[in-house]
């Protein structure tokens, strides 16, 4: 089975692997709390951890239950000078005798009990994994990993996940931010299943598809008492201000740029970028910048009160909020994703009509 795939940052557990890791680390928990309890009987320092093997603990298990290395090496179909050494080999990981010799046997002493002790914990996890296992198909699980380009209406993929995750508690969901670029490679390599964000003029890679989800519009943005809304009233007014603006390359940027070609002046220079749409709010609340954002209907009428619309009439200010997927690598869980997302926006657009004027 595979227990890892290749993930943003590296390898990642499959829903399977999340099985096994959790099954191993409470192996390993058990015999960590078992060599610490052995320690309290010498100040050797233990090797029990680092060396242990279930061939061990199936043997002292063995000798301690028939009380005879002889009898324990026939139980195990093993010679006896292999059972002998078995014991040899973990009385050197505790430190300590592990039984005592008897007329009829081998008598276990307290580490020898702890050990065998061990081997009956932890003998039914790894048992128990095949059946946990074969469970698995029965409900949704996996990974769902979602890339969002900067300046990306962020709010309802959040929504989205949280009703994934309320009905299928068995799915791995992840969230990451990074640029066009960046994003479209990932997913070309199978390290996300789909990236958010405003659509270009069609993919970059042929073999990936952009699907349209909402529609936008761009938006000058500046502090509620800012005095521009006072003064200004086109874009030549706002020539000299200071922006909060996207990096370079992305849409909102070109189409920032393509506002002061329009009316003959050049952009300027000193733009200050921002990575997130959050933070730009921020910061044109605590600045006198002004800056070209987008919003839907919804969010414009739900926009901060310390923040304010310039209302200046933009060049076609129409763009598009949509998800980019792979042509050949579709799921159950990406479709149920895109339809969580279509039903967020839904309700969103079905508040907007409801609530008063």
């Amino acid at each position: 089975m595979s227990v890892f795939t290749r993930g943003w940052s590296g390898a990642e557990p499959t829903a399977k692997g999340e099985v096994v890791i959790s099954s191993c680390n409470n192996l390993l928990q058990a015999i960590a709390d078992t060599e610490r309890h052995l320690q309290e009987n010498t100040t050797a320092l233990l090797k029990l951890r680092a060396y242990v093997e279930w061939r061990h603990l199936v043997t002292i298990e063995t000798v301690v239950r028939v009380g005879s290395a002889s009898l324990a090496a026939q139980t195990l179909g093993m010679t006896q000078p292999a059972v002998s050494k078995t014991l040899k080999e973990i009385e050197n990981m505790v430190q300590q005798p592990l039984f005592s010799r008897a007329r009829h046997g081998l008598i276990p002493n307290t580490a020898a009990k702890q050990l065998a002790s061990l081997w009956l914990r932890i003998s039914p996890i790894a048992q128990s994994f095949q059946q946990t296992l074969q469970s698995l198909p029965n409900e949704l699980t996996g990974r769902l990993s979602v890339g969002m380009l900067s300046f990306s209406c962020q709010d309802i993929v959040p929504i989205a996940f949280a009703a994934i995750f309320k009905k299928h508690s068995g799915i791995r969901l992840q969230a990451m931010q990074g640029p066009y670029h960046m994003l479209a490679n990932a997913l070309r390599q199978g390290e996300i299943d789909c990236f958010l964000g405003l659509m270009r003029k069609g993919p970059i890679h042929p073999e990936l598809i952009e699907l349209p989800l909402l529609d936008i519009q761009y938006a000058l943005i500046a502090r509620a008492d800012h005095p521009v809304h006072d003064y200004a009233k086109t874009l030549n007014d706002l020539t000299n201000e200071r922006w909060i603006v996207a990096r370079h390359g992305t849409p909102i940027r070109d189409y920032f740029e393509s506002l002061f070609y329009s009316i003959d002046n050049k952009p300027p220079i000193q733009a200050l970028e921002m990575l997130t749409f959050a933070s730009s709010e921020e910061l044109v609340i605590h600045s006198d910048a002004i800056a070209l954002l987008f919003y839907d209907d919804w969010n414009i009428k739900q926009l901060n009160p310390r923040l304010k619309q310039i209302p200046i009439r933009l060049p076609n200010p129409e763009c598009t909020l949509g998800i980019t997927l792979h042509r050949e690598r579709q799921s159950t869980l990406i479709q149920m994703f895109i339809e969580e997302l279509q039903l967020t926006i839904n309700n969103k657009l079905t508040s907007k009509k409801n609530s008063p004027a």
